[in-house]
């Protein structure tokens, strides 16, 4: 009799167990998966760019970004399983704003108007960072002084110029021209 107790208790216990950890994982994903409405969006990307809610007009950027914030970084990568720099870069352009531009930071450098003064970025330019000669990380301007990008250890994520490692090795920015087809 105790025999069959202990089995009974052993199977309600791992029958509890089984419902707690799929009653958890499906209202995570549920959460992870609900997109911000937009005034939330707004008020997220606001108090993070140290702005006012109504300066964020530009929805499909924010949550393009809201939507890959935390992806790992990759070398070569292209997707959510992993991404790097210039991938970001090509996939937030080709969804946010329809362009299509080239895949490697020295593609994308190169057909770039380089402007040299921080002052003059606007949201969308590409930005340009390097620790030689030649740029070698890349990021999209968002507003005073912030910025999204893929980078090693952290993902894709948002930054400040005024960091003082972003602001030693940033080198320019400015409008991407169009890919020729």
């Amino acid at each position: 009799m105790l025999h069959s107790a202990k089995k009974l208790s052993g199977f309600i216990l791992l029958l509890c167990s089984a419902f707690f950890l799929l009653s958890c994982h499906s209202s995570k994903k549920t959460a992870a998966s609900k997109p911000l409405r937009p005034k939330e969006l707004k008020r997220k990307y606001a108090q993070i760019l140290d702005t006012k809610p109504r300066k964020i007009k530009n929805k499909a950027l924010y949550y393009f970004i809201d939507d890959w914030n935390g992806v790992k970084y990759k070398w070569g990568g292209n997707d959510k399983k992993g991404v790097d720099c210039s991938g970001f870069a090509k996939l937030l352009y080709a969804n946010v704003y329809h362009t299509d531009i080239k895949r490697t930071v020295a593609t994308q450098h190169a057909t770039t108007k380089n402007f040299k003064r921080k002052r003059r970025l606007r949201e969308g330019d590409i930005i340009y960072f390097a620790e030689s000669d030649d740029p070698s990380h890349v990021g999209i301007y968002l507003r005073n002084g912030f910025f999204v990008h893929s980078s090693k250890g952290v993902g894709v994520h948002i930054s400040s110029l005024h960091d003082p490692y972003w602001k030693k090795v940033y080198t320019g920015g400015g409008k991407v021209k169009k890919k020729k087809s």
